[in-house]
């Protein structure tokens, strides 16, 4: 994957903590105001447009320790620090719809009583937009809001390209340049959430009944269990990204049949007739003949690729 524009890409909650706050009140006044930020308020008149420096001296005698040590502002911090002009943010609202902003302005601070309300006084303007079907979320990206912190970055380089392709296409705009490398094929794009989604459907319209509670982050060894509709019978998937082999050789011994699907197609050890490697280039083909039935990453991923191959 190559970048001609190497912005950052964050996660951030909305969550007040102050005041009468809840957070659906917080995010309407974000989209009203077009901000994202935060709360830690410390008691200036409207008028007011403190200095970084300003505002960590009045944060320090806010709210300062037990014992008068300075005070924990790390969120703050890491908005004010790291969150830049062109930037891109995720959030959600309290209905689980997602929304990208472009970050317009660096950190700014603005008390009101609107903004107090809200517990929003610590922010970055932006450009914000919904994103309207819940399967343009990547994985990656979805895994980041079930972390607790307020703030995190994205650092999954495909998330973060993923994340400028969509912002171009719901805004209308080219504003970042997503280039894709010509001898990469689609699972370069796709992060493994993504990739096991994709295996889900195939293998789905292959017959086999997915158990949705088999799909979980600390399941040993497999990705999730099957049942055949038809015959009934059970079996387990692999699913591997990148360049990590799988080796029939770790599985031949199963009860059960077992899928293996190696998105660069590195499949190790002799064949065996219950273990059932799955070609790459299968799953392409698959993903474009049924381009409406898949995931929204990769129908946009896919229109990307092809765009750009067309334009040569």
């Amino acid at each position: 994957m190559k970048l001609s524009d190497t912005r950052n890409v964050f996660r951030l909650h909305i969550r007040p903590g102050g005041a009468d706050a809840d957070a659906a009140v917080s995010f309407a006044y974000c989209l009203a105001e077009n901000v994202l930020g935060l709360g830690w308020a410390v008691g200036l008149p409207p008028d007011a447009r403190p200095t970084w420096n300003e505002y960590v001296t009045l944060a320090n005698v806010q709210y300062a320790g037990e014992n008068g040590e300075a005070a924990d502002i790390g969120r703050v911090r890491f908005l004010q620090s790291r969150v830049r002009p062109r930037d891109l943010i995720w959030t959600r609202d309290t209905r689980g719809m997602y929304y990208l902003g472009k970050v317009e302005s660096p950190w700014e601070y603005h008390e009101t009583a609107a903004s107090r309300a809200a517990d929003i006084v610590n922010f970055v303007r932006c450009d914000i937009l919904a994103v309207p079907e819940p399967d343009d979320v990547p994985g990656k990206v979805g895994a980041c809001f079930r972390a607790r912190s307020t703030i995190q970055s994205i650092i999954d380089p495909t998330a973060v390209a993923y994340s400028q392709l969509l912002w171009n296409r719901l805004s209308c705009r080219n504003d970042y340049v997503v280039v894709p490398n010509g001898a990469q094929n689609i699972f370069s794009y796709l992060d493994s959430e993504t990739t096991e989604d994709v295996i889900f459907i195939w293998l789905q319209r292959q017959g086999w009944l997915v158990i949705p509670n088999s799909r979980k982050a600390d399941t040993m060894g497999f990705e999730y269990v099957l049942i055949n509709r038809e015959t009934r019978e059970r079996a387990v998937a692999q699913v591997k990204t990148g360049n990590y082999p799988l080796d029939r050789e770790d599985w031949k011994h199963f009860s059960q049949r077992v899928f293996l699907f190696q998105a660069s197609g590195l499949y190790l050890g002799a064949e065996a007739p219950s273990v059932i490697c799955i070609s790459p280039s299968d799953i392409e083909s698959f993903m474009r003949i049924e381009r409406d039935i898949m995931p929204g990453v990769v129908r946009r991923w896919l229109d990307h690729i092809d765009g750009v191959r067309d334009q040569h």
